[in-house]
């Protein structure tokens, strides 16, 4: 019969090792979800929500670009500048004009524009887009060496890229 009470307290263990187990289950399970509940989704996504404008296409070194689109709010943090490599050329305005007719965004002339620049810090800093029709335009001058490039672009993030 010694061997039936041993087999049954090798039972009962094992059972008691597994409920500790379940409940550091429950422990972990309940700690995950309120750390996932402190941080929204938005906060912790990789990509940002960006606007991209273009292609444009310069010709003969410079360009002239109008778009008038519909827009939810959204802040521009970063407006990163896509050229092929080794062109450069100055961006001699841009004009963002929000749904009230009032400038919501307006960049003085930027010289030695090229790939990668971000404009935001010569335009005076992030900028809230409202949300409404909105017309984006932008003049630009003095690109090359190649001078006539089909794919210009400007990207608005909400990031600072």
């Amino acid at each position: 019969m010694l061997p039936f009470f041993s087999s049954i307290s090798g039972e009962i263990s094992i059972m008691n090792s597994l409920r500790k187990f379940v409940s550091s289950v429950k422990v972990l399970a309940v700690t995950l979800v309120l750390l996932l509940s402190f941080f929204s989704s938005a906060a912790m996504a990789d990509e940002a929500t960006c606007i991209v404008r273009g292609p444009i296409t310069i010709e003969n070194g410079s360009f002239d670009y109008s778009k008038t689109r519909d827009v939810n709010e959204f802040t521009v943090r970063s407006a990163i500048v896509s050229l092929p490599v080794g062109e450069s050329g100055t961006i001699d305005s841009i004009k963002i004009t929000g749904p009230d007719g009032k400038p919501e965004l307006g960049c003085p002339t930027v010289k030695d524009v090229k790939n990668g620049t971000d404009l935001i810090p010569a335009c005076g800093g992030p900028v809230v887009l409202k949300t409404g029709e909105t017309i984006y335009a932008a003049k630009g001058s003095d690109f090359g060496p190649n001078g006539n490039i089909k794919s210009f672009k400007i990207t608005l993030c909400d990031d600072f890229s």
